[in-house]
């Protein structure tokens, strides 16, 4: 007697990278509920370590680490059934998928079960490990890549057990990465590349190799003006986060690009066009490193002119001092922006000096003034995002002529 398709045991499909799910034929379950986190963590847990039988003892320090008093077994008794629970859309007997037998957990042997973070180590294994030809490896990278649709487990990013588990596939997806780019750079494909890291910032948006290689292959593709907004990006990222500039080997990259683009004019008129902003309301801002280049200008010029001329310093803190939550931070960091630009002339320039900060020249100016116009962008700032846990500190100093070494 033939056996019914419904005889047949059907393969388990889990995929832990970028989210988590699980999948039996058309059935599925995933981790995007607003369910309680504790029943996933245990589901999660058993299923990555799905060849070990698994004592309650180490259940109960993944699950309750901070909490050794957990009595294991009315705990993971109840804990059980409500992982079990989870896995009842799948139609499959959940008692038969989270085993508990001779005093230890596991998940099913019964049924087979495949990870997508298994595949994506076979691959790199395949690419990194052996010695392929740019033909064999290409495939195989491309599909190692698609199978990393982000960070293992980013919903328990921050569980001790995730989180060398998630270092060490990120690694290996960075490897396989810089691995893809290298091929596809002899063979020139730097459409294929563009796309490939536009994805693979969206996971890693720090990584300024991958950048390096986005804007490269923009400009090199023909691209010349989206690869320069790419690198205004990069610069832009890195000193709101960092207060720091990329490499001077990203810095050179600009410099070819810019010369490619801009070329050789013999007409004054066209460069003046070209120099023109595409608006001119409200205070001049720039970049950290342009604003130093006109803060040395400026204190050359007081060693002529005599003029008054102030730095100022604007601090957004919470009431304890410290710095806010990120999401809080931007947005008042962005409406400060907004406050000091309409607040000020538009022959004064500002920058943003690091995630928290942002500095202002104002030239002609007496320090009553100075205060006066850094407790107008203030008030201003107040009407647009008056939060009552946010503070805004200011200070200015007057700049001073260069220290002149002297002459012997």
């Amino acid at each position: 007697m033939m056996p019914s398709e419904f005889d047949l045991s059907p393969t388990i499909y889990v995929h832990t990278l970028g989210g988590f799910s699980v999948k039996a034929g058309d059935k599925e379950i995933n981790d995007s509920s607003n369910q309680s986190k504790k029943p996933w963590s245990l589901l999660e847990y058993l299923v990555v370590f799905r060849k070990k039988e698994i004592s309650p003892a180490e259940l109960i320090q993944v699950i309750w680490p901070d909490d050794p008093g957990v009595n294991p077994a009315g705990a993971l008794k109840t804990l059980m059934f409500r992982s079990r629970k989870l896995l009842e859309p799948l139609d499959l007997p959940p008692q038969k998928l989270l085993v508990q037998q001779r005093g230890t957990y596991s998940w099913t042997k019964e049924y087979t079960t495949i990870l997508d973070i298994d595949e994506f180590e076979a691959i790199c294994a395949k690419v990194l490990n052996q010695k392929l030809s740019d033909e064999e490896a290409l495939p195989l990278c491309l599909a190692g890549l698609d199978l990393y649709k982000g960070d293992f487990l980013p919903r328990a990013e921050y569980e001790s057990w995730v989180i060398p588990v998630s270092t060490y596939y990120h690694s290996l997806y960075q490897k396989l990465m810089y691995h893809t780019v290298k091929i596809l750079s002899a063979r020139e494909d730097f459409s294929r590349i563009t796309a490939l890291c536009q994805t693979a910032i969206r996971i890693e948006p720090f990584d300024e190799e991958l950048r390096y290689h986005l804007v490269y292959s923009l400009y090199r593709d023909g691209h010349t003006r989206q690869a320069l907004e790419e690198y205004n990006n990069t610069l832009d990222l890195f000193y709101s986060e960092f207060s720091i500039s990329p490499s001077e080997h990203f810095k050179d990259l600009y410099k070819v690009i810019r010369d490619e683009e801009q070329g050789i004019s013999l007409s004054l008129e066209h460069i003046q066009r070209s120099l023109d902003e595409e608006s001119a309301k409200g205070a001049f801002y720039c970049e950290y490193p342009v604003f130093r280049d006109l803060f040395q200008l400026e204190r050359r010029a007081i060693e002529r002119t005599g003029d008054s001329i102030y730095l100022c310093m604007l601090t957004v803190t919470g009431l304890n001092g410290q710095v806010p939550k990120t999401p809080i931070l931007n947005k008042a960091m962005d409406h400060l922006e907004e406050s000091i630009r309409s607040s000020l002339r538009c022959s004064d320039v500002f920058t943003r000096y690091s995630i928290s900060q942002y500095l202002i020249l104002l030239p002609t100016i007496t320090s009553e003034m100075g205060e006066m116009v850094l407790k107008r962008i203030i008030s201003n700032f107040r009407k647009i995002y008056n939060r009552k846990d946010l503070m805004v500190d200011f200070r200015l100093q007057p700049l001073l002529p260069r220290v002149r070494p002297e002459q012997f």
